[in-house]
């Protein structure tokens, strides 16, 4: 019983590190993605959303 436990929580430990990478590599993606030189001009542009006023 405990070799059936044991192996359940090592394919648990396997699955929680893929999880912890993915989401790592997701979060360094979209990190890359909104400071790249290319979105300078539309992140300065949406900065500026919430001071403009509406009529």
């Amino acid at each position: 019983m405990s070799q059936l436990l044991h192996g359940a929580e090592s394919h648990l430990g396997w699955l929680m590190g893929w999880t912890t990478l993915l989401f790592f590599s997701s979060m360094i993606g979209w990190t890359w993605w909104a400071y790249a030189p290319s979105r300078r001009g539309l992140m300065e542009r949406a900065s500026q959303i919430p001071f403009e006023e509406e009529l």
